[in-house]
C-alpha cells in the first residue's frame, strides 16, 4: 500500500496528452495497492512482475510492469522493460493508456571495451528512440565514450525527431 501526497505548484496534465485539460494547482492525496514478484537474480534468466491499482490525483490508475533479463556471463546481457499505465480521470480531464517498452543490450568485449544499446518506445509521446554507446577504458577511471542517439516520431509518419552524435572523454588526474 502506498499513500502519496503531491502539491502542484503549476497546472499539470498527468496523462501528457496533446491539448489535454490540466489539473489545477492544489494538494492531491492518493492511495494505491500493489503486488510484486521477483525471481532469483542469481540465475542467468530472471524476471520481475508487478501490478498496482488505486487512486491517482483526482482519478484512478491501473499499472502493470514486467522486467526480464538474460545474462550470458561474462560477455552479454539483455533485458526488456514493459510498462503499461491506464489512467482514468473524471471529465473534463483526459484519460490515457500509456505503453513504455525498452529493450537493452550490453556486450563486454574485454575488460576495457564495452558496448551498450538501449531502445525505447513510448506511446505517451509517440516516440521511438535508440541510444547506443561504445566505451573504451584506456586507464583506471579514464574513459572515452562515443554515443549515438536517434529519436523518431511514430504517430503518422516514422520520421526523425532528433539525432545526435556525442564524444565524451574522462581522465583521472592522480595528483
Amino acid at each position: 500500500m502506498f499513500n502519496r501526497f503531491t502539491h502542484l505548484y503549476e497546472e499539470f496534465d498527468p496523462t501528457g496528452t496533446d491539448d489535454g485539460i490540466s489539473l489545477p494547482i492544489g494538494d492531491y492525496y492518493y492511495t494505491s495497492y500493489g503486488i510484486e514478484y521477483s525471481s532469483d537474480r542469481r540465475n542467468s534468466f530472471f524476471y520481475s512482475l508487478d501490478t498496482s491499482i488505486g487512486t491517482f490525483f483526482n482519478g484512478k490508475k491501473y499499472s502493470m510492469r514486467a522486467f526480464l533479463t538474460w545474462r550470458i556471463q561474462p560477455h552479454f546481457s539483455t533485458s526488456i522493460l514493459i510498462n503499461y499505465d491506464n489512467i482514468n480521470l473524471p471529465n473534463p480531464y483526459p484519460d490515457a493508456k500509456i505503453w513504455l517498452i525498452g529493450p537493452k543490450f550490453d556486450i563486454t568485449f574485454n575488460k576495457n571495451l564495452f558496448w551498450a544499446t538501449f531502445i525505447q518506445y513510448s506511446s505517451q509521446r509517440d516516440n521511438f528512440s535508440i541510444n547506443t554507446r561504445l566505451q573504451w577504458r584506456f586507464a583506471p577511471l579514464s574513459d572515452l565514450f562515443v554515443v549515438y542517439n536517434d529519436n523518431y516520431f511514430t504517430d503518422n509518419v516514422f520520421a526523425p525527431r532528433v539525432r545526435s552524435f556525442n564524444v565524451k572523454l574522462t581522465y583521472w588526474l592522480n595528483i
